[in-house]
């Protein structure tokens, strides 16, 4: 077992009753119950991916609450927070609604959401922040794909967020909003627009607003894929003034390089883009020195169709529920530059802390649930075998060592060795 809030490592047994555990100890014996036999793997708290896509709606075709889950529970993930860009997008509490009722209906996981910031994700107007927020549901809010453009708007965003206790996760990115903001304040400026705006590098202006205003407030912010050398220094420096900020990376973010992704094609592009092999160094180095809280996979399935469409008209986003715990015990953990309870803490116990979520944990009295891993599982990533709709990925190819083994969710196995069970 490893959890790093215990800070154990240890060879231990579990014992769950009623979805929680009730018992750890050296060696359990209990009769008519199941045994699930995990000698020689890893136990570890049930991994909570805070950031990603499960699309449905009017994007069924794209993925599904029950496709998306099905392919966290093959990724080891017991915890999914949702993204609102859906079609429609979570601005209203009829939409709100609308996606709960698919949770429970069709989740195989414990399922979570953010709402969206302003309506229709259009940085212009705020949405009903103090009817969104529906908790246990609702977790956070952002405008994901958007930045709010509008400093203004923003600013309100962030005093209702203070007011209604509601964490805010911006996405610090470039989109075709930002690109016409630029064009309208700046109209001397010929086109083509210049490099720094085309190339998608406006990152830290964005970071260094959000610390501004969540400095100004004393209210939290977590900043979304953080993908740049220059906004880890950023983050860093409000840390040192005491700044309420986290932050996340993304496992394509920590090891592919902008090259990587021109002889990867279309399944490699992503907003924010690739970066140069410095910015890749850069966040590994921050994710060593935890100024990077969270792993998130940032899931973001489209159909090979649309991939295929070529660079410029393909959309943005790639896939990494069943990727993401083989990427970073390959890159990451094996090689030494994080310890396998760094990683856990990432990808568990801090997701938990920042979103106020019970899992996080191993401790009696936790819901059971649980990831299971085998750290020398060997295997090479083949998308067409994937649960997920998805198969836009980079890591296509990659052979990994290290696999999740069984997702346990309240208690109830989910999956094993493979093999979904729901």
């Amino acid at each position: 077992m490893v959890d790093p809030l215990l800070d154990l490592d240890d060879s231990l047994d579990i014992l769950i009753e009623e979805g929680r555990i009730s018992h750890i100890a050296p060696r359990i014996e209990k009769e008519g119950v199941l045994l699930l036999e995990a000698r020689g793997k890893v136990v570890v708290p049930g991994l909570i991916d805070m950031h990603c896509h499960l699309r449905d709606f009017n994007e069924a075709h794209k993925e599904t609450i029950a496709t998306g889950t099905r392919a966290a529970a093959m990724g080891g993930y017991t915890t999914v927070i949702c993204e609102p860009n859906t079609d429609p997008p979570l601005d209203t509490l009829e939409n709100l609604q609308q996606w709960i009722n698919l949770a429970q209906r069709d989740g195989c996981v414990n399922l979570h959401t953010k709402v969206c910031i302003t309506k229709g994700r259009k940085g212009e107007k705020l949405t009903n922040l103090k009817a969104l927020v529906r908790r246990p549901w609702v977790v956070a809010a952002t405008d994901d794909g958007n930045p709010v453009v509008d400093d203004r708007v923003m600013a309100r965003a962030f005093a209702k967020a203070r007011e209604y206790e509601l964490l805010l996760t911006p996405h610090c990115e470039e989109s075709p909003a930002t690109i016409q903001a630029f064009r309208r304040n700046n109209p001397l400026i010929p086109l083509p627009l210049p490099e720094d705006i085309t190339r998608y590098k406006r990152e830290p202006h964005y970071v260094a607003r959000e610390l501004e205003l969540a400095e100004k407030t004393a209210w939290r912010v977590h900043i979304c894929h953080v993908s740049m050398a220059e906004s880890l220094d950023l983050i860093r420096r409000a840390r040192a003034r005491w700044v309420p900020v986290t932050c996340e990376a993304t496992p394509h973010h920590l090891t592919v390089t902008e090259k990587d992704a021109i002889k990867c094609g279309p399944d490699a592009k992503v907003n924010p883009p690739l970066r140069h092999k410095e910015d890749v160094a850069a966040l590994r180095q921050g994710l060593k020195d935890g100024t990077i809280d969270v792993i998130a996979s940032d899931h973001a399935p489209h159909t090979p169709e649309e991939k295929a469409r070529g660079w410029e008209k393909a959309p943005m986003g790639v896939i990494g529920l069943e990727t993401t715990v083989g990427v970073v015990l390959t890159a990451l953990v094996h090689p030494g530059i994080i310890t396998l309870s760094e990683a856990i803490e990432r990808m568990s116990s801090n997701p938990a802390k920042i979103l106020s979520l019970p899992g996080g944990s191993l401790a009696v009295g936790k819901p059971a649930d649980i990831t299971i891993i085998d750290m020398n599982k060997k295997w090479v990533v083949d998308p067409d075998a994937f649960a997920s709709k998805g198969r836009n990925t980079p890591f296509k190819g990659w052979r990994l060592k290290g696999k999740a083994y069984a997702t346990v969710v309240g208690g109830k196995v989910v999956m094993r060795d493979g093999e979904l069970l729901v």
